[in-house]
């Protein structure tokens, strides 16, 4: 009997600073000034504004959680989400798998004089190819704007 209650007792402790550490911690708590956007826009397929459009917004951070791309910026002169637009030309490159470009574009506000980092999502469902094939798993690589690595969107059919 006091063999178990030994045992048990270290893995009491270990199960109890795990806890304190993580309420602690300076990642648990969110930047203030960050700008979130939870409105999940879609991506708009405009061929003629997108070739005249530059890219110009930094971003800090991009990743892909099941059909939504999450765009992080840097911090920017902006104050309003609803100024981004994510768009695409319709075109997909021919390759294994296809590849695609996308590009942030921000409508500029000339009242806002401050900065800040933002946090914007957007669907990317319609970026899916349509054609009928074998495979049960679809992939499809996007480079966005001035991101220097591409994302991996794998979706099922």
């Amino acid at each position: 009997m006091k063999k178990i209650f030994l045992s048990a007792f270290p893995v009491f402790l270990l199960i109890g600073s795990c806890t304190t550490q993580k309420q602690n911690g300076a990642a648990s708590t969110p930047v203030e000034d960050t700008i979130t956007d939870n409105s999940f826009r879609k991506l708009v397929r405009d061929k003629e504004l997108y070739n005249s459009t530059t890219e110009l917004v930094p971003l800090d951070t991009v990743y892909l959680s099941k059909d939504t791309l999450h765009l992080l910026t840097k911090k920017i002169l902006a104050c309003d989400a609803d100024n981004f637009t994510l768009m695409w030309n319709g075109a997909m490159m021919k390759s294994l798998p296809p590849q695609t470009n996308v590009k942030l574009f921000q409508l500029l506000d000339t009242q806002c004089k401050e900065r800040h980092p933002f946090h914007l999502t957007f669907n990317i469902s319609s970026l899916q190819m349509r054609r009928d094939t074998a495979a049960v798993e679809k992939s499809i690589l996007i480079h966005v704007g001035n991101w220097a690595r591409t994302v991996k969107y794998s979706y099922k059919k």
